[in-house]
């Protein structure tokens, strides 16, 4: 490779003329996989006699190519030639004396070139780097020195958010800072500015070693008064400066740097290692005597030096950027909350509130300028804490609050004091002397502080309408647009605040309606931002329903100006709340958010013509936007379920941008597109022309990236499968991708088990909703399971484990001789029938268990000479599994409910009250010797995550700590804990009784299958023939419910009960009249063939509430009960069908009663709470029970005011007959339990860490007999390891 030939090209990539430069930049992408290419460019690069220009190309070049083309990935190796072993090996040995001898702007470019190859090189294959480190970092020559601080940052970085792989740092902290720090203190006595970049670099190198662990060698008393001290006489270090001149420009000279960076190691030090009050509980043990050690002895010194620097920056005499500035609020913030820091801090909070942090909460001169050159930007700046994250402005606001709220009786009246003169001054100064800008920092204090102010118990609650009226609406009306934009920003803060005059409050609302059209954007947008929270007032609404469509239009305007995510969260709030009203305009409206989210990707895509997965590493303002537009299109989609026609016209509208952003492949959009999709075949309840054309779209993407993104697909996917069944079946195009999208997942080695479960849930719900459709898919699903239910360790977890058993039990149910004959064919079912009984227990979910009960029904129901002989001799076992399950069902189906309840119900809102604490507001550092500091913050938090488990775990039913329904379960340890119930989770199985369809199956067995029902009942014992009896017993009286319910539901509508065609067994099953498949394993079974009737597709119903749900099952019970007396009456106007179904209806009755007079003679416990309570205990088993049912029963009156004179009253009276010894004995177990109560609520109040987990009352908890858990006393039904 020719040298001079590569300095004319470069040298012609600078020409003038186009054409002469693409030309050079055609034959440099020839020559760039030529042997010895990089070599070269290095030759060139560190050549003195060249022009900088020329240099500065190569460098930029040479840059490119390493970051292409290092790695040698199958992409980069499709896009650009390889480079070769002897390119890399050259490039390695002279990269640190290129950046020796370059200029600082190529040092730049070549270092990030080294950064790149210590990643993918070091140490495996740079294993010498380290030497060479040594070598410059112990030069004499300053400049090889920078060199080797330079390679050294980029070395660190390679490791610095690895919080495992710590050796490396560990190892260069011990055997090089020694020796960094050397340099930095060196450097710091010059004024020279290669001295300061050696300092700034020195400093860099500490922090990111330090962002994600302490090294032991930095933790010893020396090195921490070494470096500690370094970073002192950096700070402290003076510089001159000229106030007139000096700007945030000059933050980026060296000398500006190193300061930074000396205060954010120090910064980092205390707040992740040195500071008690901050330190995690997990490394309390780990840092605990660095956090001593630096609290004790150097926190005294860096306050000393923070306060110095504000003191000087008050007055002038030192200067801070406003990085700095930030810096040192967070540092003030941190010692807040330590006792030892605060007693050095509480002095000075009044200085620092009125000289440091007030004047960066007020317009500057800055802000006047963004605001007039670039409104967007401030008002991205100020709306958007992502777009201001880390400024001196925040940061102050965030110290504000934490003297506010941690330390509120020093300092909470000292702040508001000054607030109040800042506002009276102004209020009473004229025109000409008024300072706005300090009403705004004003203003801008209150609004830090409305978390506390505007709590209830606030000492100045009743103040606030009076401040807002006198202060803030005032100057809605300011000549000062910023004072405008404040005084929004702050009644925002405070809408909650109600006026007693509503007069008041209507034209409050009216000056902020009227601010929309202000002729200064971020007037415009605080004024949207406003209306958000006032729209929950009624009149609000109603007055603003009248302009809605021109109010959505100035919100659509707006989105367009700022281009951010803010607006549209006004929009997606106005649209949920004028739903009713949105159906005339909702196309409109749609039309132009489609029009606002083509211009804002259209900016992003010309911007990177390449995007896709692999080159989007950050979500731009732009992207942010449109994944704003996109969510609120979704919202206007659900909320318009009741208005389908509107919902199809809405789809033209949002189909082509889904397929923009698949055909696009812009992946940070690909979850809201799938979910605003998701919306539409949702709120229609089908799949149209439309959406079934966009499938195509949806399956490509899938084979380019979804194959990572098949959860955020599976909701979509599922819809239409659920409701567009009818095209599924009938297309074998659709039914082989959809086949290929879950063995794709299923077979990935891209995915983890996640993935595999939501493949799961697809095929299963392909099998649910197309029983009798898809039989050819079966066998395929059948398949993916086994590949890993037959391989011991290729499931990790529980829940996937679950669902691949639960692939086959779907099959089971959909059609049991089928699956019967997939798995006899390929010799798999002993094994996936072991691991199937074996894992009952992990089946947790109310789903799980009735999805096993019908797998395994459907089993029992095939003739047993039609049974593989590996079943045949198990059918008892089979049956044992089907009990052991129903043990746990009652429990589960109650756990379900709880859940239920406290996602649905009228839950009490304080409970989930974050209500500001203002009792007990004495200062904790003056409570006395005593006090453990804030710094037990992390555990008492972690104390009360674990309350409120154990909440949690009691209204899911769970009689232990752990909450788990399946504590039997030996096996959890191995693959984790059980699935949660889902409360939201629905498929055809929710309107099948598990116990109805037990007794009918039973029933049927027995007159259609005599073999294997005797089979299973002759083998069953006296205690689960106890069992089988409740079950059926179960069943009866869920029939009767589901009578009930069908006749209030007849009554409420007002028709007369009228039954045509008299239910046969397949109608109780589906007792709520769905046109659902019947639940038979066979398609084509006796009595559908024997009825002639076509059986349906299950079609899917909208979640109903536990009220609707009661309601119907009573409604049904009536209904039944009806139907009978239908039955006895005169059927001359019956039909032949109706006739054959009601004498096979009263087959199957009497088959049944057979059934239950086999079980019958037998005297059960009956486990309802009523029946225990009339029961008079004798055993102590019975008074555990009475106990229990005694205390639930009295407990749903606690709520009552009069409840504890009652309960008074009631021991009193229960303690009458006792002997007084006893009477005695039972005050002193009261008087024990008052002492533990008030033992833990002093405890909890001096926010001390309890040595045992706390029950309730002190007590702790007593073993329960739970009467509907019919686990007890039938262990031996965990044991089917020797199922075959």
């Amino acid at each position: 490779m020719d040298l001079q030939t590569l300095v004319g090209l470069f040298d012609s990539t600078l020409h003038p003329d186009p054409a002469v430069r693409k030309t050079a930049e055609q034959q440099l992408e020839q020559l760039q996989g030529h042997e010895g290419f990089l070599g070269v460019l290095l030759q060139m690069i560190s050549a003195a006699d060249l022009p900088l220009g020329t240099k500065q190309a190569a460098s930029i070049y040479f840059k490119n190519r390493v970051r292409r083309s290092w790695l040698s990935s199958q992409r980069a190796l499709e896009q650009h030639p390889p480079i070769s072993e002897n390119d890399r090996t050259a490039t390695k040995e002279n990269i640190l004396a290129a950046i020796y001898a370059s200029s600082q702007a190529i040092k730049l470019q070549l270092t990030e070139c080294l950064g790149i190859i210590l990643k993918h090189d070091f140490p495996e294959k740079w294993p010498q780097f380290t030497v060479h480190l040594k070598e410059l970092l112990h030069a004499q020559d300053a400049q090889r020195v920078y060199t080797g601080l330079l390679a050294l940052l980029e070395l660190i970085k390679r490791y610095r958010y690895s919080a495992t792989n710590r050796d490396v740092l560990n190892e260069i902290a011990k055997e090089l800072f020694p020796q960094v720090q050397k340099i930095a203190e060196q450097a710091i006595a010059s004024d020279d500015e290669l001295a300061m970049r050696m300092a700034w670099l020195s400093f860099k190198s500490y922090y990111n070693t330090i962002q994600s662990g302490l090294p032991v060698s930095l933790q010893e008393p020396a090195n921490l008064v070494a470096w500690g001290t370094s970073f002192i006489k950096m700070i402290e270090k003076p510089v001159a400066f000229d106030k007139d001149t000096i700007d945030e420009d000059s933050a980026k000279e060296p000398v500006w740097k190193a300061k930074k960076w000396a205060v954010r190691s120090v910064n980092r030090l205390y707040s992740r290692y040195g500071n008690p009050a901050l330190l995690p509980s997990s490394n309390a043990k780990k840092h605990g005597a660095f956090a001593k050690l630096f609290t004790a002895n150097f926190m005294p010194q860096i306050m000393r030096v923070y306060l110095q620097q504000i003191e000087g920056y008050t007055a002038g005499q030192v200067w801070m950027s406003l990085r700095i500035r930030g810096l040192v609020a967070q540092f003030l913030s941190d010692c807040i909350k330590e006792k030892s820091a605060w007693k050095l801090l509480k002095p000075h909070t009044e200085a620092i509130v009125a000289h440091f942090v007030f004047p960066q909460l007020c317009f500057t001169k800055a802000d006047q300028e963004l605001w007039e050159d670039n409104p967007v930007e401030y008002v991205q700046k100020r709306i958007d804490p992502l777009d201001d994250f880390g400024s001196a402005t925040v940061a102050a606001s965030n110290l504000l609050i934490d003297l506010a709220f941690d330390r509120k009786s020093a300092t909470l009246n000292t702040i508001l004091g000054f607030v109040n003169n800042v506002l009276t001054t102004y209020l009473q100064s004229t025109e000409e002397t008024r300072d706005p800008r300090a009403k705004d920092g004003a203003l801008n204090m209150m609004s830090a502080l409305c978390g506390a102010l505007i709590s209830r118990k606030s000492p100045i609650a009743s103040t606030l309408p009076e401040f807002l009226l006198t202060h803030v609406v005032p100057e809605f009306k300011s000549q000062y647009g910023f004072l405008r934009a404040r005084a929004l920003d702050t009644y925002c803060r405070y809408s909650s605040v109600e006026f007693s005059d509503k007069q008041i409050s209507r034209s409050v609302f009216e000056s902020v309606f009227n601010l929309l059209h202000d002729p200064e954007l971020p007037v415009r947008v605080h004024a949207a931002l406003a209306l958000q929270p006032m729209i929950e007032n009624d009149e609000n609404r109603d007055a603003l329903a009248i302009h809605l469509p021109q109010v959505m239009q100035v919100f659509l305007n707006l989105t367009n100006e700022i281009d951010s995510d803010t607006i549209t969260h006004v929009i997606e709030e106005f649209v949920e709340v004028f739903a009713d009203r949105m159906a005339p305009f909702a196309v409109e409206l749609a039309q132009q958010l489609r029009d606002t989210f083509m211009r804002v990707m259209g900016d992003v895509v010309s911007n990177q013509p390449e995007l896709n997965s692999s080159n989007i590493e950050d979500i731009s303002d732009k992207t942010m936007a449109a994944m704003g537009v996109l969510k609120t299109m979704g919202t206007l989609v659900l909320n318009l379920e009741n208005s389908p026609e509107v919902v199809y016209r809405l789809e033209e509208v949002v189909f082509p941008i889904a397929r923009f952003v698949l055909d696009q492949r812009v992946v940070d959009l690909y979850d809201e597109v799938f979910e605003i999709l998701d919306c539409c075949l949702f709120a229609v309840k089908a799949v149209s022309p439309n959406a079934w054309n966009l499938f195509g779209a949806i399956y490509a993407c899938f084979k380019n990236d979804g194959v990572d993104f098949i959860e955020e697909m599976l909701p979509l996917l599922d819809n239409y499968v659920t409701y567009g069944m009818d095209t599924v079946a009938t297309n074998s195009d659709l039914q082989e991708r959809l086949f290929d999208m879950i063995e794709s997942v299923m077979k990935s080695d891209r995915v983890g088990e996640n993935e595999c479960i939501c493949a799961c849930k697809l095929a299963e719900t392909i099998m649910l909703h197309g029983r009798g459709k898809v039989d050819g898919m079966i066998p395929g699903f059948i398949s993916l399971a086994a590949a890993y239910l037959l391989v011991g360790d290729a499931i990790k977890t529980t829940p996937f484990l679950v669902h691949a058993l639960e692939i086959v039990l779907n099959a089971l149910h959909y059609n049991p001789v089928i699956t019967l004959n997939v798995l006899e064919q390929y010799q798999w079912t002993e094994g996936i029938f072991t691991r199937l009984v074996q894992s009952t227990s992990k089946f947790s979910r109310v789903h799980d268990k009735k999805l096993l009960i019908f797998g395994l029904t459907a089993v029992l129901n095939i003739p047993a000479a039609q049974l593989p002989p590996s079943l045949q001799n198990g059918l008892p076992q089979l049956f044992e599994a089907v009990l052991h399950v129903f043990q746990s069902l009652g429990k589960a189906i109650e756990a379900r409910d709880a859940l239920e309840r406290m996602y649905e119900g009228d839950d009490d809102d304080e409970a989930f009250d974050n209500e500001f604490e203002w009792d007990g507001a004495e200062d904790e550092l003056d409570g006395g010797e005593d006090f453990e500091d804030v710094d037990d913050a992390d555990e008492m938090q972690s104390a009360f995550l674990k309350e409120l488990a154990g909440q949690a775990a009691k209204a899911l039913g769970s009689d232990d700590d752990e909450g788990d329904l399946n504590s039997d379960d030996d096996d959890d340890d191995d693959f984790g804990s059980p699935l949660d119930e889902e409360y939201t989770l629905e498929s055809p199985l929710d309107e099948i009784d598990a116990y109805i369809h037990l007794q009918d199956k039973l029933a049927e067995m027995q007159h259609t299958n005599a073999a294997v029902y005797d089979a299973i009942v002759q083998n069953l014992s006296q205690e689960n023939t106890q069992f089988v009896q409740s079950l059926m017993e179960e069943a009866n009286r869920q029939r009767e419910a589901l009578a009930v319910q069908q006749q209030q539901k007849d009554q409420e509508s007002g028709d007369e009960i009228v039954q045509n065609v008299v239910k046969s067994k397949w109608d109780d099953e589906d007792a709520d009249g769905s046109d659902e498949a019947p639940e038979a394993w066979d398609a084509s079974s006796d009595s559908e063939a024997e009825a002639g009737v076509s059986v349906p597709a299950p079609q899917p119903k909208k979640k109903k509430t536990v009220a609707e749900r009661i309601a119907e099952k009573q409604a049904e019970r009536e209904a039944k009960k009806a139907e009978n007396a239908v039955v006895d009456s005169d059927d001359s106007d019956e039909d032949a069908v109706a006739k054959k179904l009601r004498q096979r209806q009263l087959e199957i009755d009497s088959d049944r009663q057979a059934a239950e007079d086999l079980f019958a003679g037998i005297t059960i416990k009956d486990a309802q709470t009523k029946d225990v309570l009339t029961h008079t205990p004798k055993t102590q088993d019975e008074f555990d029970e009475f106990q229990k049912a005694l205390v639930e029963q009295i407990e749903k009156a606690k709520s009552s005011r009069l409840y504890f004179s009652f309960l008074e009253k009631l021991v009193r009276e229960l303690a009458l007959p006792l002997k007084d010894s006893e009477v005695r004995t039972i005050s002193s177990a009261l008087n024990a339990l008052a002492s533990e109560k008030q033992k833990a609520s002093r405890d909890l109040a001096k926010g001390k860490k309890k040595n045992k987990k706390a029950t309730l009352g002190g007590v702790q908890k007593t073993a329960e007999v739970d009467m509907t858990d019919y686990s007890r006393g039938y262990d031996k039904f965990d044991d089917f390891d020797d199922f075959m």
